[in-house]
């Protein structure tokens, strides 16, 4: 399995454990749902925009080794849109969704993905 792939399995382990952590305080806790159901949110937006991040470093990656010397776009305006989106949605539907939340949430798979690769770095047999 390549470095890429097993990060982004890791990514999406800790990414759907913190979905359940965020659902379960919504359903628990009906004075701070809208935190939970904003940071869940938030995640699933970081988590598509890292995905299709390492999509594209991938494809890029595969277009180098093959000898392909194109440009290649990553996909900047895609994800940015992605996190303009979340973040309208939060502000025009503020009895559902905490707009503070929600751009919190847009950083779980960046922060997710320091610390497995600090974790993975360490510890080589997992």
């Amino acid at each position: 399995m390549s470095e890429l792939a097993r990060y982004r399995r890791w990514m999406s382990v800790s990414i759907l454990t913190i979905l359940m952590i965020c659902f379960l305080i919504a359903a628990l806790f009906p004075a701070i749902q809208t935190i939970g159901v904003g940071v869940a949110l938030g995640a699933v937006i970081s988590w598509i925009n890292a995905s299709y991040l390492g999509r594209k470093v991938r494809i890029m990656a595969d277009d180098a080794v093959g000898g392909n010397l194109k440009r290649v776009n990553l996909g900047f305006l895609t994800r940015a849109a992605l996190a303009v989106l979340g973040v309208f949605l939060a502000m025009q539907f503020p009895q559902y969704l905490n707009t503070y939340a929600v751009v919190g949430g847009l950083f779980l798979a960046q922060f997710s993905l320091l610390f497995i690769g600090i974790i993975l770095s360490r510890n080589t047999e997992i």
